[in-house]
C-alpha cells in the first residue's frame, strides 16, 4: 500500500514537470516549440502566449487533479493498513503458539501412553511368570498325585479332582494334608513300623486275642 503511493506521488511530481510551459508557433519554415519565452519572435508572442494559457487553463485540472491529493484520507489509509498488518501478525503469533502447545501437549500424551504401555507390558511379564510357575507346578501336582499311593484309595480319587477343577486352592489343600495322606510318608512309615513291632512282641497269653 505504502509502494502504491509512493508511486502516485511520484506520478504527480513527474506530471508537474511535465506541465512546464511550451510555446508554439508557426512561420513560413514551419512550426516551431520552444519553453524559453525570449526565443518566440516578437511579432508571434502575443498570439503565442494567449495559445499557451488557454492550453494550460484548459489542461490544469489534469495536471492537478493527482497533486490534489486528500492527505488525510491516505495518511488514514495508511494507519488503517498498519493496523491491519499489526492484526494480522499478532494472529499469525496466536497461531504458532497454540501449534507449539498443541505439540507440547501431544508430546505429553505419546509420554504417558508409552509409559502406560511398558508398565502394561512388565506386569503382564511379571503375571506370565507366576502363570508360568503355577502351570508347572500344578502338572507336578497331578503328576505327584497320579505316581503316590494313599493309605485310603479313595482320596487319591478326591485329591485329584480337587487339584483339577479348583487349582490354586487344591494344590494348597493337597501340601498341606495330602501329603501326610501318602503311604510313602514319614507318618505313616512310623504307623506301619510301630504296627510291624506290635506285631512281632511277646504277648501274654491271657490276651484274648493271643493266638498259640
Amino acid at each position: 500500500m505504502l509502494r502504491n503511493i509512493f508511486i502516485l506521488l511520484a506520478f504527480a511530481l513527474l506530471t508537474s514537470a511535465a506541465s512546464a510551459e511550451i510555446y508554439k508557433w508557426e512561420d513560413e519554415n514551419g512550426i516551431h516549440l520552444t519553453d524559453s519565452p525570449g526565443s518566440v519572435p516578437e511579432k508571434y508572442r502575443e498570439k503565442v502566449y494567449a495559445d499557451t494559457r488557454a492550453q494550460i487553463k484548459n489542461t490544469a485540472p489534469k495536471a492537478t487533479g493527482i497533486a490534489n491529493l486528500n492527505i488525510p484520507a491516505v495518511v488514514n489509509q495508511i494507519n488503517q493498513v498498519s493496523v491491519f498488518q499489526a492484526n494480522l501478525e499478532q494472529q499469525r503469533h496466536k497461531a504458532e503458539a497454540l501449534r507449539q502447545q498443541q505439540a507440547r501437549t501431544l508430546a505429553v500424551s505419546n509420554k504417558k501412553v508409552k509409559s502406560a504401555f511398558a508398565s502394561l507390558a512388565g506386569f503382564m511379564v511379571i503375571w506370565l511368570m507366576l502363570g508360568s510357575f503355577l502351570l508347572i507346578g500344578w502338572i507336578a501336582t497331578i503328576v505327584d498325585i497320579v505316581r503316590s499311593e494313599f493309605e485310603t484309595p479313595s482320596n487319591k480319587t478326591v485329591w485329584m479332582l480337587l487339584v483339577i477343577f479348583i487349582p490354586l486352592i487344591g494344590m494348597v489343600l493337597y501340601y498341606i494334608f495330602g501329603l501326610g495322606q501318602k503311604c510313602s510318608s514319614i507318618s505313616y512309615m512310623d504307623r506301619q513300623r510301630e504296627d510291624l513291632q506290635a506285631r512281632l512282641s511277646p504277648r501274654d497269653p491271657k490276651d484274648r486275642d493271643f493266638i498259640i
